[in-house]
């Protein structure tokens, strides 16, 4: 079994208990909840490339919702380490992943100073 089809039979069977303590929002998501938000992504995800698609959004439960969707949405989620120079690590993402799309917080651009980059929703 797949991770994300691990994680809907889990969901379905927990749903009311908690998945995810977020420290960055302060806020708790149940199973329940976390399905929901991870079907949401994966529909939008959609409209993207098949194959690869980059994530640069800061650790929290959006993070990790962010990669089960792209996972549901039958992309593989490729993680950009903001913290050693965005810019450089995502042209270098997309140039050895062959792929455009990357996922990112515009509260985080604008917190490290990064630019918008082609491709960067």
């Amino acid at each position: 079994m797949l991770l994300h089809q691990e994680f809907v039979r889990t969901a379905k069977r927990l749903s009311k208990k908690l998945a995810i303590k977020d420290k960055t929002t302060k806020s708790n998501v149940t199973y329940g909840r976390a399905l929901i938000g991870a079907l949401i992504l994966a529909k939008k995800f959609d409209k993207y490339d098949k194959g690869y698609i980059g994530i640069m959004i800061p650790t929290s439960a959006g993070c990790a919702l962010a990669n089960v969707g792209a996972l549901m949405s039958g992309r593989v989620p490729v993680m950009i380490n903001y913290s050693t120079g965005a810019e450089q690590n995502v042209k270098y993402a997309q140039e050895k992943c062959n792929f455009k799309t990357v996922i990112a917080s515009k509260a985080l651009l604008e917190k490290i100073e990064c630019p918008v980059m082609d491709g960067m929703v």
